[in-house]
Formats: structure tokens, C-alpha cells, sequence
């Protein structure tokens, strides 16, 4: 059974840090950015290196693949997301190439859809996919350039099993064919989330999507 590990990322380590809390609005997290962008540059720094050597030893105990989880990197602007959120993230890819070379990684920033193409690039095997965007527009921004993994609306679990294999077959239709997609949830499964939807989620998975990766004759 292949193993994903994962950890959070700089910035959605920080924001929690420094909020002391879950927030909507993260007014000490960007306040600190805005007043004193080098304290924040320097906890980031630390949060590279703790999360870069978490994931190593992930990596160690048995993981195949590793994931870095940056669910707040869409609450900053397009100029933070590239400082405080993708660079670090570039580190720790850059870092992990060094501690556990071989071992592919996949970065996930929820709500940063329009930095696809910047994330492609910063060594990373793939990338996740929020269901705020399209596949089809996700694969074009690649290029590709990494695989792509998503992104099925996590609240679609909440509908009826038959629903649920509809929702598949759109997701696996917008990637469309071909090498390059693992199939996810736009983000992490919900509290709650019925059983008998997960199965069918990942029957319909099983059914559906040999027919995009088959050979032409």
C-alpha cells in the first residue's frame, strides 16, 4: 500500500502560530508581513527547515510520495503568496531533493489557482488542485510540466452515492486523457463525511478512469 506523507506548509504553520488559532481574516499573520516582513521571513526560515526534516523522516518510517499542505496560501495577495508562501515551499522541495532524493513531492495551496504556472516550476512532481478552477484550465496552465491532483469538491461526499460517481465522471472528463492526473478532493475529507459516499468516490475512481488512460489501437 503506497504511503503519502505530509505536512503543512511555512506560511499555514505560521498563520496558526501566529494567530494562536483558526482565522478568517489572518489580521496578525499579515499584519506582521506588512510591519515587519523580515521577523516573519526569519520564522519561515525555521518552519523550512522543521518541515523539511519532518517530511525526511516521514520518509524514513515508510512514506512513497510527500505532500505539503498550504491551505491559507490564497488569503495572501499575489505578491505575498510569492514570497511567504511558494518560496518556502520551493525550499523545502530543494531541501527534500538533498534528504530523501528520488521521493516525489506534491505542493497544494488551496485558493492559488492562478499561480499554477509559477508552482510548476519549483521542482515539485505535482501539484494539487482546489475545485475552485477547472482541470482542463490547471493541466493548460502546467503545461506539463508536473502531474496534477484533485479536485473533487470535498462537500460532493455529502451527496448520494449516484451523485457522487456523477461528480467523478466530470472531474476525470475535465482532466481528460491521458498520463499526469491523481485523482483527490479539492482539499482535506469533512468531518461527518458518509462512509457509503467514500466507497462509492472510490468505486467510481476504479470504474471510470481506465477508459482515459487506455492506448490508442
Amino acid at each position: 500500500m503506497p504511503l503519502i506523507g505530509f505536512a503543512g506548509s511555512p506560511w499555514t504553520l505560521a498563520t496558526y502560530m501566529i494567530e494562536g488559532q483558526g482565522s478568517r481574516d489572518f489580521v496578525h499573520a499579515k499584519r506582521l508581513r506588512y510591519d515587519r516582513p523580515e521577523l516573519l521571513a526569519v520564522l519561515l526560515d525555521k518552519l523550512v527547515e522543521a518541515v523539511s526534516l519532518y517530511l525526511a523522516a516521514q520518509v524514513r518510517a515508510g512514506a512513497d510520495a510527500l505532500m505539503v499542505f498550504d491551505t491559507w496560501g490564497g488569503a495572501l495577495d499575489p505578491q505575498g503568496y510569492r514570497e511567504f508562501s511558494l518560496a518556502p515551499m520551493r525550499r523545502i522541495v530543494e531541501r527534500l531533493a538533498r534528504l530523501a532524493p528520488g521521493v516525489p513531492v506534491i505542493l497544494f495551496s488551496k485558493g492559488a489557482a492562478q499561480h499554477l504556472a509559477e508552482a510548476s516550476q519549483t521542482g515539485a512532481a505535482a501539484l494539487g488542485v482546489d475545485w475552485t478552477t477547472t482541470l482542463a484550465d490547471a493541466r493548460k496552465a502546467v503545461a506539463g510540466r508536473v502531474a496534477l491532483q484533485g479536485n473533487l469538491d470535498p462537500t460532493a461526499l455529502f451527496a448520494s452515492p449516484d451523485k457522487v460517481r456523477e461528480r467523478v465522471a466530470t472531474v476525470l472528463a475535465d482532466y481528460g486523457a491521458g498520463p499526469g492526473h491523481i485523482f483527490n478532493l479539492g482539499h482535506g475529507i469533512l468531518q461527518h463525511t458518509p462512509v457509503e459516499s467514500v466507497t462509492a468516490l472510490v468505486e467510481a475512481v476504479r470504474d471510470l478512469s481506465p477508459a482515459y488512460h487506455r492506448k490508442a489501437a
